[in-house]
This record gives structure tokens, sequence and C-alpha cells, in this order.
């Protein structure tokens, strides 16, 4: 197995911890060499850009399909030519679109991307799917996980653990939004079933915690895990999506304040996964190792 990503020694040592046969790979993937997959059984590649660069949104959207779409496609051909098994992309939720309107995501639920990264994601899903459809010597799984959290994570959830950890009061404490997340422990055992198990092959996944959690939630759990006290400020939600939009951050009222609840059966069903079942003791877990780590 060799995974493509440019991870953190954290997630390293959760997947290594679990398969031992395993390379990781975090150099220019363009540079990848045929000879660097010989004898290789499945290729899980994570590796994306998920941020614009500047410019307008035509250039941001070139800028996300030359990283998402081209480099992918380029990877799979590799993989195909030198009969990889399996190949493991690692999408978004995010083609789904960025709400549910309180009905759950699952496979089926019609694609929406709201963002030129979200829509990079699912043309390389499209073009990844006509390729491996044209082989069979491969197969294709797709994964489209949520956001991901860990003590070490980056992005928008490593944002929300640098302000738990500090004691600016928050305008959390009337939000009580429904959005499902994944634990990184939970993403990497799923990403390894999906290196052998059977189930796996030719499918598409959506995946996620089993029980949904608000942005309140998430603060008092990480607060408590702290040590810290809650310190949420009760703004009605329609307040802050004034504030906000006036500040140019609609997307941001959107992760904060809006529900994206996740079905998780097709995964369990078909890989026999068991993804986490107590959220809120896992973020209250994670905001002690955060806190111990920054002492």
């Amino acid at each position: 197995v060799i995974v493509i990503d440019n991870m953190s020694s954290g997630h390293k040592k959760n997947i290594a911890h679990i398969i031992d046969n395993i390379d990781f790979y975090e150099n220019d993937i363009e540079a990848f060499e045929l000879s660097q997959l010989e004898n290789i059984n499945c290729v899980v590649h994570l590796a994306a850009q998920a941020h614009g660069k500047g410019g307008s949104e035509k250039q941001q959207l070139d800028g996300f399909r030359r990283a998402n779409v081209d480099v992918s496609l380029k990877l799979a051909k590799l993989a195909i030519k030198a009969s990889v098994r399996r190949f493991v992309f690692v999408s978004s939720i995010g083609v789904h679109g960025t709400g549910t309107n309180g009905k759950a995501i699952s496979e089926s639920t019609s694609f929406n991307p709201g963002s030129p990264y979200a829509l990079s994601k699912l043309e390389a899903e499209h073009e990844l799917t006509k390729l491996f459809e044209a082989t069979r010597s491969s197969e294709l799984t797709i994964v489209r996980p949520p956001l991901v959290y860990g003590a070490d994570a980056p992005g928008n959830f490593g944002s929300l653990l640098r302000l738990a950890n500090s004691s600016v009061p928050l305008p959390f404490g009337m939000c009580a939004n429904r959005r499902n997340m994944v634990s990184l422990t939970g993403l990497v055992d799923f990403l390894v079933a999906c290196t052998h198990h059977p189930g796996a092959g030719s499918q598409s996944f959506v995946v996620a915690d089993t029980s949904p959690v608000s942005t309140r939630d998430i603060v008092t759990s990480l607060r408590a895990g702290m040590g810290r006290a809650k310190r949420l400020v009760p703004v009605p939600p329609l307040t802050m999506a004034a504030v906000l939009r006036v500040l140019g951050k609609c997307d941001m009222y959107n992760q904060l304040f809006g529900d994206l609840e996740i079905d998780n059966q097709k995964a369990r069903k078909l890989v026999g996964w068991v993804p986490c079942e107590n959220t809120i003791g896992e973020l209250e877990r994670i905001g002690k190792c955060y806190a111990d780590s920054h002492r």
C-alpha cells in the first residue's frame, strides 16, 4: 500500500499503527514515476489543494483543477499501467453541497458543489470513474469525508482548537445546528479497510461519526477537555448571519451555524466499518491532548 499525501506525523502514526506494509509519499506528485508503483497493491490518494491562492474565481478554479483533477488523473493512469489492484481517491462531502435542509446526505444524494474546491473534486471523481470503467485490472474507491477532527488537525478544525484553547468568549451559546464530522482515527480505520476489503471495490462512500453535534457542542466539549470554562455568548444565529454577511463571510456562517447531517450506513454495512459513536467524548479527549501539548 502506498499513501499519497503530505500528512503530519500524527496522521502517519495513526495509519502505520494499523497496517505495517505501507509507504508514504510526500514529494511532488507530478514527478511520480511508474517504477514507484511496482509491486504496489493499493494507492490511497489524499493529496489535494484545499484552499485558493488568490486571483479571480476562474483563476482559483483553474488552480484547483490542475492540482485536484489533472494530477489525480496522471497518478491514476500510472497506477493502472502498474496493475495496482485498487485506487482509493479521497474526495469531499462538499461535492453534495454545503447544507442538508433536514435530510441526511447519502451516496445517492444529488451533486451540488458550492465552491471551486468542491467542483474540482467532483470533476476528478467523474474523470477517474470514466478512466477506471475502461479497465478491468484496477478498481476505484471514492471516499467523501466531512470535516476531519483530531488533536493535530489543520484547517477549520485547527482554528477551532486554537479558539477553544483561549479565554475569548465565543458567540455560539444559541447555536443548535446538527453537523456530522469524522474523527481522524475513524477515517484512518475506514481508509485502511478500503485498501483490502472486497466490499469496498468500485464503490463510493460518505463517511462520518454516527452522532451529529452542534458548534456549541464542539466548543463546549473541547474546552471541557482543556479544563476551561464554556464562555459561550448567547448570540442569535440570525444576528450572526447578518454580521457575517456584512463582513462578506457567508461561507463561514454555513460552516459554523448550518446543518450537515450524513448517513454512514453504506460504509458500515458493506465494509463492516465501526465509526466513532461518542463524538462528544472524543472531542473532550482531543481537547485534553491539544491542551497538554500546548502548555
